[in-house]
């Protein structure tokens, strides 16, 4: 019995050893698993500091816009060229009360002419583009046959029309304004009726119905981002040139032709009546329901072109795939060099990951936004590689890491440069990248003991 119990014993102490081996074993193997999901969960906590970097970006954009009405609004804000009109008075009578209407009549040939000159504002860091503009003013006006009978019973004042030409924002006049209509000059003052601008008092007694009648005037204004037209003319043509470099064609019609070039832009537009959805004689309530901007209106958008928001506000996007590349690269260094790098060190290199963005979003106000980028780049990447360097004492693993950084950030760079292909290329890419991830993991023993 004693020598039973004595090997039963020696049984169970040869088995407790293999029992923790085991327990050991299945610990080191557990150990990968373990650290994945760690890392996998440092990734997604990283989507909140993305998110509150897309909130400053906007907070941003948001302080320039303040600043950017700011400056319109003591300058000139957007402008719409509306006219010049006919307004034509009639009266009737209601419930023994004569109320007083008016008719609007639209040119026959409206033709504009101008050369737009811009200059550059600034307030704080932001730089803003207005402009200033003579614009020549001629055409003809006819008043369409049986104009009289249009209304029956109603009694015209044609002494006391008006001729007005619509200009939303009268601070940007830099000059008196002159109308020469029928050979006669008359001196022009503000208009504060449905469409707001310039007017004048004109006799249309001796204007006979089909006759048509010639004026000419010179409009000298200044304004900021949008200078616009309406095509009130029964014809309207309207012809631009102007130093800014970066025009935007805007409105309800493209111009007919259009050179851009990098010291300015010329265009020439041609609109018929029958382009648009009004008639040439109009109530004087048509006014009150358009915007300034809803008369079928065209024109081009003369300001620098700020996209350092917008496309940091893109890089910002692809955050997490960077970051999670990252990650999954010092993760197969760690597995390969069997030297462990602790969580906390995945936490610096991600904030250091995170940081680009807060410089890329600070230089491109100060600067061009590839220069930022570049520049965001190599601070970032130096930053980690020095750190990789330090933690796996081995300077070719972390300049391994740079490149691979490098790399990414230049493909992202590439996707920003791209509109149409982007969806193309970074499918492709990401494509490319997983199978080299696929091709690294071969060697690697997921079972190895550290």
């Amino acid at each position: 019995m004693t020598t039973e119990n004595n090997m039963e014993v020696l049984e169970i102490q040869d088995e407790e050893p293999k029992s923790k081996e085991n327990k050991r074993q299945t610990e080191k193997k557990a150990r990968p698993g373990l650290k994945l999901l760690l890392i996998a969960g440092m990734c997604v906590a990283f989507l909140i500091p993305q998110l509150l970097l897309k909130n400053l970006v906007s907070e941003r954009k948001s302080t320039e816009s303040l600043a950017e009405n700011e400056v319109f609004e003591k300058w000139a804000g957007p402008q719409t060229v509306t006219g010049p009109v006919i307004k034509v008075y009639y009266s009737e009578e209601k419930d023994n009360k004569k109320e007083t209407y008016a008719k609007i009549v639209l040119p026959e040939q409206l033709d504009v002419k101008g050369d737009v000159k811009t200059k550059l504002l600034k307030r704080g860091i932001y730089d803003f583009t207005v402009y200033e503009t003579a614009l020549d003013l001629t055409g003809q006006f006819k008043l369409p046959n049986d104009f009289e009978k249009m209304l029956d019973g109603h009694e015209w004042c044609f002494e006391k029309a008006k001729i007005v030409v619509g200009l939303p924002n009268l601070r940007g006049l830099s000059d008196n304004v002159t109308l020469k209509f029928g050979g006669i000059t008359y001196d022009m003052v503000a208009e504060t009726g449905n469409l707001k601008g310039l007017s004048c008092e004109v006799d249309l007694s001796r204007v006979l119905e089909g006759e048509t009648v010639d004026f000419s005037l010179v409009l000298p204004f200044k304004g900021a981002g949008d200078l616009m037209f309406a095509p009130f003319g029964q014809t309207t043509t309207v012809s631009l040139t102007s130093d800014c470099a970066t025009p935007s064609f805007t409105g309800y019609y493209l111009p007919d032709e259009r050179q851009v070039t990098d010291t300015g832009f010329q265009a020439e537009w041609k609109v018929l009546a029958i382009n648009r959805d009004y008639p040439q004689v109009l109530n004087d309530s048509f006014f009150e329901y358009r915007t300034e901007f809803g008369y079928s209106s065209f024109g081009v958008e003369l300001k620098v072109p700020v996209e350092q928001y917008l496309q940091t506000d893109r890089a910002i996007k692809y955050a997490f795939l960077i970051i999670l590349l990252t990650f999954a690269a010092v993760f197969f260094v760690e597995m390969r060099k069997a030297k462990p790098i602790h969580p906390v060190q995945y936490l610096l290199i991600g904030i250091a990951l995170i940081v680009f963005y807060t410089l890329l979003l600070s230089f491109s106000e100060h600067m061009n936004f590839g220069l930022s980028y570049l520049i965001a780049c190599v601070m970032t990447i130096a930053m980690i590689v020095v750190f990789m360097a330090s933690i796996t004492k081995d300077k070719k693993t972390a300049l391994g890491i740079g490149l691979l950084l490098a790399v990414l950030y230049a493909f992202v760079y590439v996707l920003l440069q791209l509109e149409s292909y982007a969806l193309l290329v970074g499918s492709v890419g990401l494509f490319i990248i997983l199978g080299i991830a696929m091709f690294a993991t071969q060697k690697i023993d997921w079972y190895k003991k550290k």
